[in-house]
C-alpha cells in the first residue's frame, strides 16, 4: 500500500473511466478509527466547495439566495471509488453510467 499525501490531491481534476473531467477534488472526508483518521469519501465538483459553506448561517442564507444548494455538480465519491495512485491524475473506478448514483441529493429545502 502506497502513502498519498492528502494535499497532493485537493484541488486536482478528477477523471472518469472514459476520461471526461467530472469536476476537482474539494474537500476530503475521513471519520476517527481508533487512533488513525480513515477517509471515508470525496467530495468532488464545482459545488463541493459551496457546500462547506452551508455549516454556517451565513453560507447557507447565501446558497439558497443564490439557489446554489439546489444544483447539480457535487458528488460523493466513495473511498473505494477513487484510484488514487496517481494523485496528479485521481480516476473513477466505475463506469461512466454510475455517475449519477453518486451525484450527491441536495442538503436543506
Amino acid at each position: 500500500m502506497a502513502n498519498v499525501n492528502l494535499e497532493h490531491l485537493t484541488g486536482r481534476r478528477v477523471f472518469s473511466e472514459r476520461g471526461k473531467s467530472i469536476g476537482y477534488v474539494e474537500e476530503i472526508i475521513a471519520e476517527q478509527d481508533g487512533d488513525d483518521l480513515v477517509v471515508t469519501e470525496f467530495h468532488v465538483g464545482i459545488f463541493a466547495a459551496f457546500e462547506r459553506l452551508s455549516a454556517s448561517t451565513i453560507g447557507a442564507a447565501l446558497l439558497d439566495f443564490f439557489a446554489l444548494r439546489r444544483r447539480d455538480g457535487l458528488y460523493r465519491i466513495p473511498w473505494d471509488k477513487l484510484d488514487i495512485s496517481d494523485p496528479a491524475r485521481p480516476r473513477l473506478l466505475c463506469p461512466d453510467k454510475a455517475l449519477a448514483a453518486l451525484r450527491a441529493q441536495p442538503k436543506g429545502k
